[in-house]
Formats: C-alpha cells, sequence, structure tokens
C-alpha cells in the first residue's frame, strides 16, 4: 500500500492547526514548529490542506510493500 509522506518544510507559524487537526494524532509542536511524527502519520494529507501558512508539503510517497 502507497502512504504519502508529508514534512514541515519552512515557516511554521506555531498555530496548532494541523495538531487539531490531524485524524492519526501525528503532529506535536516545538518551540521550532510542528513535527511530524512517520510513524503515526497515516499519508492522508489533512494537515498540509489545513496549513494557513503552507509550511507543510508532501516530500515523497513509500514505495508499494
Amino acid at each position: 500500500m502507497k502512504r504519502n509522506i508529508y514534512t514541515v518544510a519552512h515557516g511554521c507559524t506555531i498555530c496548532g492547526t494541523c495538531v487539531v487537526e490531524c485524524p492519526a494524532g501525528a503532529i506535536t509542536l516545538g518551540p521550532k514548529g510542528a513535527c511530524i511524527d512517520q510513524g503515526k502519520c497515516t499519508g492522508c494529507g489533512t494537515c498540509m490542506r489545513n496549513c494557513a501558512s503552507e509550511a507543510i508539503e508532501k516530500t515523497e510517497t513509500d514505495k508499494e510493500e
């Protein structure tokens, strides 16, 4: 099964919207911005679609297992 991988690339304003919107609970906020736990992330893209500062990007797609 393919899974998209999302990362916080730049410009996180630490607003917390991604934390609230993530259905998997894979995002935490730190002093430098949001951090996506790839072990919990399901690759749904909700974080990227709801990021007001466009700081989250799809960086790659896992290969099929």
